[in-house]
């Protein structure tokens, strides 16, 4: 090992079930660092193949089996291995399962431990509607014991409502799900006159997430926009939504289902994204959704194309600023058509989106913020 090298501090960003290339543990938090030329980066998750790694990044598997039980008990074997094997500096967990050995070890191994709040699990088990009452006291008890730890020493949290719905997590950095790249200025968007449309559902597919909504909302636009195409991308994980996903669809040819027990790599969702009039979001407002900024938010402010969203306050107000979207009811389907219409009639784009939008404008700050745990 070179004098440069062994004078490099260890990262170590450990995921479960995120992919070892996550669009925010890699995307973000490990290439922010990358570019300081102070840390040695290593990144443990998801990936059904052995990784291969990068050059200033080596990569390792938490599990390869999405739905295995057997795999995620694995997974602690393997993060507690390379806990010892890396003994970094800077530990990031990046989900509450860890917290438990990555708290048992640190005064051993001795590093500094971070929280990267992504999710706020409790409150998700609402999401849930297959999750019976004894299985959710269970989950909710097992979350509640893991975060409950004293040994961490600084959080980032994904959302800005997760310093208000959990106020124990201090101290804190709020470090939004924001673009990493740079913003596509396309120019104003016209529809008004346009028969045919492509529209395009990204991510995790779930029935909180409004999914079927959007297929029975598409099948009604057709009567009118027969031509149009809606191309869903995304990872499934519960097997028996994923079947009927596919029988509500497989008669709609106008519909391109790309599903997937596994996650679905970043890139082929920023290309379906990219494809489209329009990205749909029609998450069915739930308190544990409707005060948190899909990333796709962002990612849409960024590369220029409009959302149709269901109707949501918060983000209603962050498109208006740059006219990003309309507010629709996606469940119901009598006022389906007339409701696009009447969003069409208005140019989109008619402004430039701030670049508070773009992940550069936290990633000083959460540079920072690992360098000051360091001193």
């Amino acid at each position: 090992m070179s004098q440069i090298q062994a004078k490099m501090v260890s990262v170590l960003i450990a995921s479960t079930l995120k992919p070892v290339e996550d669009v925010r543990a890699f995307g973000k938090l490990a290439l922010s660092l990358g570019e300081t030329n102070k840390y040695s980066l290593f990144i443990i998750g998801f990936s059904p193949k052995k990784p291969k790694s990068k050059p200033g990044f080596r990569f390792f598997s938490s599990m390869s089996h999405f739905d295995s039980r057997i795999d995620r008990v694995l997974a602690q074997a393997r993060f507690l291995f390379r806990l010892v094997q890396v003994r970094p500096k800077i530990l990031i967990c990046c989900t509450f399962e860890l917290l438990p050995l990555a708290s048992f070890f640190k005064a051993m191994l001795g590093y500094k431990l971070i929280y990267d709040v992504q999710e706020n699990y409790r409150a998700n088990l609402d999401l849930n509607l297959g999750l019976s009452a004894a299985a959710k006291r269970k989950a909710t008890t097992l979350i509640r014991q893991a975060e409950s730890t004293a040994k961490v020493d600084f959080y980032f949290l994904a959302e800005k409502c997760y310093a208000r719905e959990m106020p124990e997590k201090q101290p804190y950095l709020i470090l939004e799900n924001t673009f990493q790249g740079e913003i596509q200025n396309s120019g104003i968007l016209h529809f008004s006159g346009k028969r045919t449309f492509k529209f395009c559902i990204t991510g995790t597919l779930t029935p909180a997430y409004g999914i079927l909504d959007s297929v029975a909302w598409f099948r009604e636009m057709l009567k009118s926009y027969p031509d149009s195409r809606l191309e869903i991308i995304g990872h499934c994980p519960v097997d028996s939504f994923r079947e009927i996903l596919t029988q509500a669809t497989k008669e709609v040819p106008e519909i391109a289902l790309r599903i997937d027990a596994n996650p679905i790599p970043h890139a082929d969702l920023m290309e379906g994204l990219l494809r489209s009039d329009f990205a749909l979001l029609p998450y069915r407002i739930h308190p544990a959704i409707r005060d948190k900024m899909p990333t796709k938010l962002f990612e849409c402010a960024a590369l220029g194309i409009p959302v149709l969203i269901s109707p949501n306050p918060l983000w209603e107000t962050f498109l208006a600023g740059f006219a990003g979207g309309s507010s629709l009811d996606f469940s119901d389907r009598h006022t389906a058509v007339a409701q696009f219409e009447k969003a069409i009639t208005q140019p989109f784009f008619t402004s430039s989106p701030q670049e508070s939008i773009l992940w550069k404008t936290e990633s000083i700050q959460f540079q920072q913020a690992v360098h000051h745990l360091l001193s």
